[in-house]
């Protein structure tokens, strides 16, 4: 049995290999599906159709014209200059937050807590050690 099977494999195998066993009708030609499948969608292009303007559209609007530089009137000296000083408070407000920042981070300062209605304890720190420490009356 095992002998009938395997000159069978070999038969078939070799007529496959000699083009025997293939069918002229058999063959599958080569077509672009993509092609076919997008033959159905046909590209027609419509012609524009130009709607009759309605009499509210019958002039044109004219549209005002757009200036990009404004004339002003020049700044005074005085207007400078309190530009200036407001620029310098700004930068010394930025300049004491992050000092503060920094003294925050170190340990640095003084905090307070309310004991009682009228008492507060604080303590000034440094490295977050200790340095004075009091009890105050609040009214």
């Amino acid at each position: 049995m095992k002998s009938l099977a395997l000159v069978f494999l070999f038969v078939s195998t070799a007529a496959l290999a000699a083009g025997q066993d293939r069918d002229s009708d058999a063959v599958i030609q080569a077509t672009d599906v993509r092609k076919e499948i997008l033959s159905v969608y046909k590209f027609e292009p419509q012609a524009r159709i130009q709607s009759p303007s309605g009499p509210f559209l019958a002039h044109e609007a004219t549209e005002p014209e757009r200036h990009d530089l404004v004339n002003a009137a020049p700044s005074s000296l005085a207007d400078s200059k309190a530009m200036n000083h407001l620029h310098a408070a700004i930068l010394q407000e930025k300049a004491d937050a992050r000092a503060a920042m920094v003294a925050s981070r170190l340990g640095i300062g003084v905090s307070s807590v309310r004991v009682g209605r009228y008492l507060v304890a604080g303590a000034a720190t440094v490295f977050y050690i200790p340095i004075a420490v009091g009890v105050g009356v609040v009214w």
